[in-house]
């Protein structure tokens, strides 16, 4: 889709390399106006912008901006590696209250220029080059979506832990002993299997392990989404979060984001009104191959249109393949949807 308006920004201090700019100016768009701060500080309402956008339909009509839907891109990052290693894309119906997450697997290939092309290596590679690091992890997500999110937020483990600890904990049923040692990685984790009340430091390391799976990362991921349906029960059914002021000032203020404070506490009032079975978490459709000498996981695209389609698109028009950037495996051929994979021949090295 080709884009006819320019697109408001805020709080954003550079764009991405222009290699994936140019891909990224055929998707669709949805943003946080400049305006969307002094709309929350009134309402607590996250405020959205869509510009007017070439069709996906063949009625070659505009896609229209679903309303009371909002969007968001939510990351953690490894506080060793400066990766995204947990990368979660939401969609929040505030009038129908409820919200659906994706994950995106870490080691997921985006179509970049890079040595390594996986999407957790995005958003401190940007910094990296002098780049805001948020908007690189925005583009590259678009590349895969179609669609801009309404905002993003990227946040270190200690920030996370500080907030568990603020908000009491969360109690999980904790599927097997979990003993792991990796000095390397600052990992030392040890926490018995069974039902019990995990603190921040222990939450951040059933997040974090990842031996004993059978399908590595996928299965890593399984277990966080087992962990947040927990901690949403729980809060749910408190019918509020412990120290919510205290833990909306420690995220707004911790936080690489272009959230404001009243966005923050706008989300989660909308989630505490969801019910915990309206709350859904899927993954990424993929494939797992290897390509350049390294593993990654490929999109599996018809599922993933599918699902993006049914638990993600902020957009009365269905996203089509041509509107996204994205590599995938065809009859075991790299194939990609805009028709263009930079420098193919990393794929075959």
């Amino acid at each position: 889709m080709k884009k006819t308006g320019k697109r408001i920004k805020k709080m954003l201090t550079a764009l991405f390399f222009t290699a994936l700019a140019a891909s990224a100016a055929a998707s669709l768009r949805g943003a946080l106006p400049n305006a969307g701060a002094e709309a929350a500080s009134e309402t607590g309402r996250i405020a959205t912008q869509q510009e007017p956008l070439a069709a996906a339909s063949s009625a070659n009509k505009s896609p229209e901006r679903r309303k009371t839907v909002y969007t968001l891109l939510l990351a953690g990052v490894d506080e060793v590696s400066g990766n995204t290693d947990t990368i979660l894309l939401g969609r929040l119906d505030a009038e129908a209250r409820r919200m659906d997450f994706v994950s995106i697997p870490r080691d997921t290939y985006v179509n970049l220029p890079w040595s390594v092309r996986k999407i957790n290596c995005v958003y401190a590679g940007t910094k990296a080059s002098g780049q805001n690091g948020l908007e690189g992890l925005r583009s590259a997500v678009r590349s895969l979506t179609g669609f801009d999110t309404d905002c993003c937020a990227v946040v270190d483990l200690s920030t996370v832990k500080t907030a568990i600890e603020m908000m009491g904990g969360v109690y999980f049923d904790v599927p097997f002993d979990m003993d792991y040692e990796d000095s390397a990685q600052d990992l030392h984790i040890h926490i018995p299997a069974g039902y019990q009340r995990l603190d921040g430091e222990q939450c951040i390391q059933l997040c974090r392990y990842r031996k004993d799976y059978v399908n590595g990362d996928i299965d890593r991921i399984a277990l966080q989404h087992d962990f947040l349906r927990a901690a949403a029960k729980q809060f749910i059914s408190l019918g509020s979060i412990p120290n919510l002021s205290r833990v909306i000032q420690l995220i707004s203020s911790s936080v690489d984001s272009d959230l404001t404070p009243a966005n923050v506490a706008y989300f989660l009032r909308c989630a505490l009104q969801c019910r915990a079975e309206d709350i859904s978490f899927y993954t990424m459709p993929n494939v797992p191959a290897d390509a350049g000498g390294l593993s990654y996981t490929f999109v599996d695209l018809a599922p993933w249109l599918t699902l993006l389609n049914d638990a993600l698109n902020p957009f009365d028009a269905a996203i089509e393949p041509e509107n996204l950037d994205v590599v995938y495996l065809e009859n075991g051929a790299f194939r990609s949807t805009s028709g263009f994979i930079r420098d193919e021949r990393y794929l075959y090295r």
